[in-house]
């Protein structure tokens, strides 16, 4: 039976989205009727765009899976939600608030998160029209595609309000059955012929996105094991100052730490960072810390970061071209580099000690190889 409701659910996506966009007061009018229908909207529509505007950034986490992936594929679902859930509660609070005694907490929710749609699907418009282009807008387009948005959903959420505050007036039953048979398939038509050019339009999204991880697809996930490390020769930001390079480092097992001190995750990471530095560091074995705040952060603030946490091996900066050659999409990644510059393995996010000393100590039972 939930089966059966769910495919109703999918099912009827299309022309759900599109009531939305082509008669808003008559959609918002059966959410407020059933008391659901919006928060489900809202969710499929998040689903949508994350596997065709982020399929890129999809395929690169399936691709890296076993390094890590995983989350990052969670996180970039969480990343479409993470605007959407926002301004669905916004709404939803907006009309709890201003709907007074007539409120209705659990359908004031629903038709949030249907005022929060619009809004979405202008930027997802404008997202598509980023990607069929090839470049970002420019900073007034963006502001104005941001604007449009805004009064897409700002004029939906009057409409819900309105209905919220006249509740005592409305029936709540059902008015379906009253329409012109004719006029209610005319309006259903209307309805799905709109929600299918959204999901049309997303559908475009989709081929570019695709298109592009096709042609790149040798550069999606982390780097393989036994592949060259790529060379780096960095400025050293800790006490010391000079240069690290891997090149000099050849004949030593190297694990490089890339990390940026706003990054709660490779802050945890450091107390494991350290003591197994402490432990290998006279047996053949070099951490360098490769900061990644890029323009996030101030030199100052990064010197105190350092200072504070008395990191005891070599710290580089990095402008982002190596974070680039590392294919470092999450923060903290870390690579061990064997004694002949090839890539022994790649850790990304939060990695047990347990899990990186057994890479560790591989990579130095691993003899070095001739010709690297």
């Amino acid at each position: 039976m939930a089966d059966s409701e769910l495919w109703a659910e999918v099912r009827g996506f299309p022309a759900r989205l599109g009531a939305l966009i082509t008669d808003p007061e008559r959609a918002l009018a059966a959410i407020e009727t059933s008391g659901r229908g919006g928060f489900s909207l809202l969710l499929m529509w998040c689903l949508a765009t994350a596997l065709t505007l982020r399929f890129a950034d999809l395929a690169d986490a399936l691709v890296g899976y076993d390094a890590g992936g995983g989350m990052r594929v969670v996180s970039v679902l969480a990343g479409e939600l993470s605007q959407a859930i926002p301004l669905a509660l916004g709404a939803s609070l907006a009309i709890v608030l201003l709907a007074g005694s007539r409120r209705e907490p659990s359908t004031d929710l629903e038709l949030g998160c249907a005022a929060a749609i619009p809004f979405l699907v202008l930027r997802a418009l404008a997202r598509t029209f980023v990607f069929v282009r090839g470049h970002e807008l420019s900073g007034r387009a963006l502001r104005g595609s941001y604007l449009l948005a805004g009064i897409g959903s700002a004029v939906v959420l009057a409409l819900a309000l309105r209905m919220a505050r006249r509740r005592p007036q409305r029936p709540r039953v059902a008015g379906a059955h009253a329409d012109d048979a004719v006029a209610a398939a005319r309006r259903h038509r209307s309805a799905l012929g709109a929600g299918l050019a959204a999901l049309g339009m997303l559908a475009v999204g989709l081929a570019v996105e695709v298109r592009s991880t096709v042609s790149q697809g040798d550069r999606l996930g982390p780097l393989s094991r036994g592949s060259p490390a790529p060379e780096l020769t960095l400025p050293r930001i800790d006490g010391p100052g000079g240069i690290v390079s891997l090149a000099d480092l050849r004949g030593r097992v190297v694990v490089l730490d890339f990390w940026a001190t706003w990054c709660p995750p490779c802050k945890a990471m450091l107390p494991t960072l350290h003591a197994l530095s402490d432990a290998w560091s006279g047996k053949g074995v070099t951490f360098v810390g490769i900061e990644s705040d890029g323009e996030q952060s101030s030199p100052e603030d990064v010197k105190a970061f350092l200072v504070e946490h008395a990191i005891p091996y070599p710290v580089v900066h990095d402008d982002g071209r190596v974070n680039q050659l590392y294919r470092v999409r999450v923060l903290p990644t870390l690579v061990v580099v064997g004694k002949s510059g090839e890539v022994r393995a790649v850790f990304m996010g939060l990695t047990s000690e347990s899990t990186l000393r057994g890479a560790i100590e591989r990579a130095l039972a691993s003899p070095a190889q001739p010709g690297h």
